[in-house]
Parts: structure tokens; sequence; C-alpha cells
């Protein structure tokens, strides 16, 4: 008999005798500590817990950091952006039926949403958002996003797809959140052709308070933009320029 099937037999037979199971397993856990001190060196006989972890040098990735920026700018203060929320924070199951309830709660179980668009009041998860990388083309890939499309419809909740891109079109993207967001959510939009723009096309504004940054929290400055679909018309452009590239709509 394996050492795994000998301390499941164990901890059968501490809920025979009316342990309960964290008991139980605190019974178990502390054999199984003192084993293993009596095979090492008499000297480390006192262990200290294990904790072998380490801190990811990303919590998104390069792509997912790039769509979070632009849509945090999008949204503003009119929702809470969240990300990597796993399904099983979002949906439940009832437990009117125990094999049922422990079926289909494994079947979320280490799955999660890319982005999730919340009301800022209630935190009532608004939308979904999957970025989807090259990855999502393959078989597997496609059967999962499959099943996640129908869990989110089955629970009443909308979940876009954002094709990943070198650049996004904060209007487009407005646009697409926006009916989820109610008809009195006017979301920030601005330019995003890609400008040239100098010192000397910076200017001041008497008649309009600059706005802060919503990125980096620096001071607005009213451009123009040089080039581009876009030439002629203004803009607030973040004075930490090009540190910071945020830019917003001018309405003069």
């Amino acid at each position: 008999m394996t050492s795994e099937n000998k301390f499941g037999l164990l901890r059968k037979v501490l809920r025979a005798i009316g342990l309960s199971q964290q008991p139980a397993d605190d019974v178990v856990n502390f054999i199984v500590d003192l084993l293993v001190g009596e095979n090492k060196d008499s000297s480390n006989a006192v262990q200290s817990p294990e904790f072998p972890y380490h801190l990811r040098d990303h919590f998104l990735s390069p792509a997912e950091l790039s769509f979070f920026e632009v849509l945090r700018t999008v949204v503003d203060n009119r929702a809470v952006l969240c990300t990597k929320v796993a399904l099983g924070d979002v949906f439940w199951v009832k437990k009117d039926d125990p094999s049922r309830f422990r079926i289909y709660t494994n079947k979320i179980d280490r799955k999660h949403v890319d982005f999730l668009v919340c009301d800022s009041v209630t935190m009532r998860p608004l939308v979904g958002i999957e970025l989807d990388d090259k990855s999502h083309q393959r078989q597997d890939r496609q059967e999962r996003d499959a099943f996640v499309d129908q869990v989110f419809k089955a629970a009443g909740l909308p979940l876009l797809h954002v094709p990943v891109k070198r650049g996004y079109v904060a209007a487009e993207l407005a646009a697409q959140i926006a009916p989820f967001l109610g008809a009195d959510s006017q979301l920030k939009t601005m330019a995003t052709t890609p400008v040239r723009v100098t010192e000397s096309s910076a200017l001041s504004s008497p008649k309009h308070e600059a706005p802060t940054c919503p990125k980096c929290g620096g001071v607005m400055i009213l451009r123009t933009a040089k080039s581009g679909a876009n030439a002629g018309n203004r803009f607030w452009g973040c004075s930490n320029y090009p540190t910071c590239r945020s830019m917003l709509p001018y309405s003069g």
C-alpha cells in the first residue's frame, strides 16, 4: 500500500472516531512532519515552513498592458476595470444537486477572463473582455473559448473578444463598450492616429482649465496635430510626452 493510500486510510479512521475534516488533516500532517524529520539530520530537526514563491516580473503581458492602458482611458471613472478574474469569482452553481454542483464548478475552475468591467458603485460585472492573440487559433483554445462564451451567455453577462493589435482606436473600443455601460454613459474618445507634435505646437488655453492626465497624473497641454488624419485638430496631450503619450479630446 502506498504512503498516499495509507494516509487516506488514516484519515478515514480518524473521521470514523469522530474527528472533523480539519482536525483529521492536522493529525495526518503532524505525523508526516514527524516522519520527514526522522529521515533528516538531527541538527535540522526543527524545520521552518517552506514557501517557494516568487514575484512574477509581469502581472500583465506587454500586450495585455498596452490594451489595459487604452481601455482604462476609454472607460475613465465610469466603471472599474479588473484583470485576470477567475470565473469562479464571477459565476456560481446552485448546490441543490451536490454532484451537479461539483461537476460544473470544476468546469470553470482554473479559468479566467482577461478583463472585467464592473459598475463603479456596486462592482456588479457589466461586460467581460477577452484579448485574443495567436494562441486562440489553436484547437484547444477554440474549444476553451467556446465553453467560456457559453458560460457568459448562460449567466447573462456579455463577453467581447478583441484581437491583439499593435495599437487600438479608442473611439472604436468606446463604441463597443458603451452599450454595456448605459445610455447615459458618454465615454471618452481621443485622437489615436499617430501625429507629430513639436514644442511650438503646444498651446495654452485661457478658456479651459487643463485636465489631469488619466495615465500618469501630469498636467495636460493643448496641442495641435501637425500630420495624419487629424492634422489641424487640437487635443490635450500629456506634458510628460514622449514618456507618456496619453491624449484626450479637446472641445473648443
